[in-house]
């Protein structure tokens, strides 16, 4: 029987294979060699006399095999169809019928303890987010940024432009706060994060004489404050460039700022200079009781008792 012969069979119901696979058996063994011998035929005898013994029996149980072979192809298929069929049928709905206290339609339940209302038209999770955005570039916020949250924004908007900038270490490199390179250049920065004091022209002279011990051709110097006119002079003439107040707000990168929530509203606890927090001390001289920077000999920032800026 050829291929598509059992493919006729196999799609068929699966019965009509067994019941061909029956009837075919018995025609090919016995029916066949019986019709040749009703015919009174002396011709044919022979070969009736030599199926009745037996020649066709091995093609009699092939085509039995083939289409039990198909009926079962047939009813493993109707099997599979019926099965996905069942998979496939839809839920029965639910009532929606409340009962009790159960939350209302226009709330959708997320966990075991939370309900999120649908009706808003702004997600939970979304109104969380917005806490994370940066902090508007103002005066204010700049201002109550510590010196960490500085030195960050400033190297992060240092990148937004290009350069590779690497905080260094506090302490651990002569008050070299940041470290740029564009190809082969290195430019050092220094972070003077001061608003109450403006930035003299010692700082400057420090500066510059760092830069010449690293080898650098120019340094930053970077303050939230105003240099003196005698700082922004001696930085014109040792090619030392400025970012001062008159400058840093164009300056800083609006989306390096911290979220509103990591910046303090309130920093009369902080040093005056840096941003850091203060530690109570005594004068060694005068005795007099004052709170000094955590970062000294850092910052010599202070603030003596009763006194907003000391």
């Amino acid at each position: 029987m050829q291929a598509g012969g059992l493919e006729l069979i196999a799609g068929a119901p699966w019965p009509i294979g067994f019941v061909l696979g029956l009837v075919g058996f018995l025609a090919i063994r016995y029916g066949i060699a019986l019709a040749l011998s009703g015919t009174g035929n002396p011709y044919l005898a022979p070969t009736a006399e030599l199926l009745r013994g037996g020649a066709l029996v091995g093609l009699a149980w092939l085509f039995l095999g083939v289409c039990w072979f198909g009926a079962l192809m047939s009813f493993v298929r109707q099997r599979f169809s019926s099965s996905s069929a069942t998979a496939k049928k839809p839920p029965a709905k639910r009532s929606t019928r409340r009962r009790g206290n159960a939350p209302s339609s226009a709330y959708r339940r997320e966990a075991p303890w939370v309900f999120v209302d649908e009706s808003s038209r702004t997600p939970t999770h979304a109104a969380s987010s917005q806490s994370n955005e940066p902090a508007p570039v103002t005066p204010e916020n700049i201002a109550n940024l510590s010196w960490l949250q500085f030195e960050q924004l400033i190297a992060a908007s240092f990148r937004r432009k290009g350069f590779s900038a690497e905080l260094t270490a506090e302490g651990a490199d002569e008050g070299i706060d940041i470290v740029l390179r564009e190809r082969d250049n290195m430019l050092l920065v220094q972070c003077k994060h001061w608003a109450a004091v403006s930035v003299g022209v010692n700082v400057a002279r420090e500066l510059f004489g760092v830069m010449h011990a690293k080898g650098a051709r120019k340094a930053i110097l970077a303050t939230s404050g105003r240099l003196t006119p005698d700082a922004r002079r001696f930085c014109n003439d040792n090619a030392i460039h400025c970012i001062d107040a008159g400058s840093l707000y164009s300056f800083v990168d609006p989306s390096a700022m911290p979220p509103q929530h990591e910046i303090a509203s309130d920093r009369r606890d902080l040093c005056p200079l840096c941003g850091a927090a203060m530690v109570l001390r005594r004068g060694r001289q005068s005795g007099r009781r004052f709170r000094g920077c955590s970062r000294y000999p850092a910052c010599k920032g202070k603030r003596f008792a009763g006194v907003a800026d000391g």
